[in-house]
């Protein structure tokens, strides 16, 4: 609902309280599950009538041109990656046939973008329904509205998701996907800019909040990954990892100076298709590393953290 994991633990806390404080409502147990959704709802729809919406650079203004980035802009304005730790992405096979979004789809970052399009109460319908699979009366009670406003927002809802389901569609990882990873990874910590977009997509997206500016097309990416290495100079590390249903990977960088160490710089949500890279967001906020269970720093030497998943 909130776009944000920092948010969302945040107001975790609001969310206890009031139940705490509200505990004598519930007189069976098996009613737990549904009173604390309800709690949690409306904990964000309170949250979100004063607080901005977040959503990702692209979906603001036309692609970049120039290599020069403007000074970056307020963390709450952008969307914020969170840990597949979190979430339980298995597929499962008793699936009903009438759910609409996936538990993987639903945590990818294109799908929370996405949801920060619609009105507050369209999110909690589309989540509600099609991703939690509450029937459209329990909805509504939990809405205070009636049944037909809950199916107006829900047919909205699902209309403007659905007009971008191309960039919802979940990952799917493979043998390929994860050797696509290693020559990525070799190429971004050798600084070949050559091999590096050779890996890209003709009309690959690179995005990187909080700057404002985003490119698109791989000639776009190559000249300003080529002046961002020369006008950088030092080394840089890569460790994997997988954020919202997807590859992903923390970058660390060091300059070249006698016993310097690796210091967090960014994580980078990637997007593959048909063994291309077609997405990079990159989420320039080394304070992101913590929730991910990543140090702010590494050794010069190949720490044990590089391994599949972290």
């Amino acid at each position: 609902m909130l776009g944000s994991l920092q948010d969302a633990e945040e107001l975790t806390q609001e969310v206890l309280l009031r139940a705490w404080e509200r505990q004598d409502d519930v007189r069976e147990l098996s009613a737990n599950r549904a009173w604390l959704y309800q709690i949690a709802t409306n904990a964000c729809l309170d949250q979100l009538k004063v607080r901005r919406r977040r959503t990702l650079p692209h979906l603001l203004a036309p692609a970049s041109t120039a290599m020069q980035l403007s000074p970056p802009t307020e963390e709450c304005a952008w969307l914020e990656p969170a840990p597949d730790t979190l979430f339980e992405l298995e597929d499962s096979a008793g699936q009903r046939p009438d759910e609409r979004i996936s538990s993987r789809e639903s945590v990818g970052l294109a799908f929370i973008a996405a949801l920060q399009s619609l009105s507050p109460k369209q999110r909690a319908a589309l989540l509600l329904v099609d991703v939690l699979a509450w029937k459209p009366r329990e909805v509504a009670t939990v809405l205070e509205t009636s049944v037909v406003s809950v199916n107006s927002l829900l047919q909205r809802a699902r209309s403007s998701v659905d007009a971008r389901r191309r960039d919802l569609a979940p990952p799917k990882v493979s043998s390929t996907d994860e050797a696509l990873l290693r020559r990525f990874i070799a190429a971004w910590e050798g600084g070949d800019v050559d091999a590096f977009a050779a890996l890209l997509s003709d009309d690959a997206r690179f995005s990187m909040p909080p700057q404002n500016e985003w490119f698109v097309g791989r000639e776009a990416i190559h000249r300003f990954f080529a002046f961002a290495w020369s006008t950088l100079p030092g080394e840089r590390r890569l460790l994997p990892l997988r954020a919202n249903g997807g590859p992903a990977v923390a970058v660390y960088n060091r300059p070249y100076a006698p016993n310097a160490v690796f210091r967090a710089s960014a994580l980078t949500l990637l997007t593959f298709r048909e063994e291309r890279v077609a997405e990079m967001t990159r989420f320039g906020n080394p304070r992101l590393f913590a929730s991910f269970g990543l140090p702010s720093e590494l050794p010069s030497s190949r720490p044990n953290l590089e391994r599949e998943g972290h």
